[in-house]
């Protein structure tokens, strides 16, 4: 399977976690939408033009569903996020992944749990990739 194209707007993330929610199956234009509803109001046809330019991209799969067509993601989330965390780290931060951590952590967004988190973290790295 071809890899998505581009990078992911704010509204078609929303797009892709109603997808993601919806796991293996596969999710309608109308689950999509009553899910993004819940925090926003959306036209259908808004979500509809986002999931076909999704499709169209290569992040979602129509499958036939009768008289309905149903969608999933061609990438499990935690690829899609990863390919797009790294994309932002090269635009933005040359790459440098401590330069990320370090702009968060001036601008006072990581909370003591989450601190703990990056800490356990990159214990772990550290351990898997010592000599």
């Amino acid at each position: 399977m071809a890899k998505p194209q581009g990078t992911l707007t704010g509204a078609q993330l929303e797009i892709m976690e109603a997808v993601w929610a919806g796991g293996r199956r596969g999710v309608t234009v109308a689950e999509i939408r009553d899910h993004v509803s819940r925090t926003r109001h959306v036209a259908r046809t808004t979500v509809l033009t986002l999931v076909r330019r999704l499709q169209q991209r290569g992040w979602l799969v129509r499958k036939e569903d009768g008289r309905s067509h149903r969608y999933s993601a061609s990438r499990s989330r935690e690829r899609a996020t990863g390919r797009l965390a790294a994309r932002f780290v090269d635009e933005f931060f040359g790459g440098s992944a401590a330069e990320l951590v370090m702009s968060l952590l001036g601008t006072n967004r990581i909370g003591p749990k989450e601190l703990k988190r990056l800490r356990d973290a990159l214990a772990e790295a550290h351990e898997e990739n010592a000599p």
